[in-house]
């Protein structure tokens, strides 16, 4: 990303933000905000601070937005200048009726193709934009390494993932940055589901029930690979999910918020989806 194009989204960014701040509608603006060299989540609430808002970098907001909605109860109203996966995280968010849409303005801020790239992005803006231009729609999904995966047979299957989820030192980073792993009863800290004391934690148990929790609510943000200290590949383990749930029912977490998931129904997962998945959508 160009200096020229960074500033230019920066400078909208603000002016919106201050408008928005000046117009009195909304109790904050959560953006990130410049600190030495990093940037972090901040909830702005004058204009004077505008001046270190900062669009470069990721940061999953939403689960942010969340978390200061739920502090103000019913009361408090913000505005999140959201890229496209920020926004798709809401939408989950409020179908699992964590947050109230009606309470948050959605400042839409498009990706640029580098950072589209460097997140394996498919849909790198938000559905209206009012903050950099779109890309359009783009694939930068490693598809290589997607079919080498696809390719396996059970066996060498259950090898790669038995290897891979070997170096797992059970950190919590995939959990912690992810906006949709927001139960307050987690079950990755129930002793039940997940060995305490023990690393790499059993096999499959601590990944799958994440891939299996997440199966119709991951947007492919790959914030999980990303923050994953040991190099493991959990955004290619949801991306798989995420394409067998499209090809087989035309899903798509994120897209809608009155669309409803072809897995959430009365009696939970539907027994065909789970045994689909089980088997790695080879049907």
């Amino acid at each position: 990303m160009t200096e020229e194009v960074r500033d230019n989204r920066e400078e909208q960014a603000r002016e919106i933000a201050g408008r928005l701040l000046t117009e009195g509608n909304v109790d904050g603006v959560l953006a990130l905000l410049h600190v030495m060299d990093h940037v972090v989540p901040h909830l702005f609430t004058s204009r004077e601070e505008l001046a270190h808002l900062n669009i470069s970098g990721h940061y999953p907001v939403a689960g942010v937005a969340e978390r200061l909605l739920r502090r103000w109860d019913n009361n408090g109203r913000i505005a999140v200048i959201a890229r496209g996966c920020d926004e798709r995280h809401l939408i989950e968010l409020a179908k699992k009726k964590s947050v109230n849409l009606d309470r948050i303005k959605i400042v839409g801020l498009a990706c640029t193709v580098d950072e589209a790239k460097d997140c394996h992005c498919v849909r790198p803006f938000p559905t209206e934009v009012e903050v950099g231009r779109s890309v359009g729609k783009v694939d930068y999904l490693d598809h290589f390494a997607l079919g080498e995966l696809i390719r396996m047979d059970i066996a060498e299957r259950r090898k790669f993932w038995t290897q891979i989820f070997d170096r797992c030192i059970k950190c919590y980073g995939c959990r912690n940055v992810c906006p949709l792993c927001n139960c307050e009863d987690c079950r990755l800290e129930e002793a039940r589901w997940v060995r305490v004391g023990e690393i790499p934690p059993e096999y499959p148990s601590f990944h799958l029930i994440r891939a299996v929790h997440l199966a119709d609510k991951c947007v492919g943000c790959f914030a999980c690979e990303r923050a994953c200290p040991m190099g493991i590949p959990l955004g290619k383990l949801h991306q798989l999910i995420r394409d067998y749930l499209q090809s087989v029912y035309g899903y798509e977490a994120g897209r809608d918020p009155d669309e409803r998931s072809p897995i959430q129904i009365d009696v939970g997962i539907g027994p065909d989806v789970l045994q689909g998945l089980r088997r790695g959508g080879e049907d």
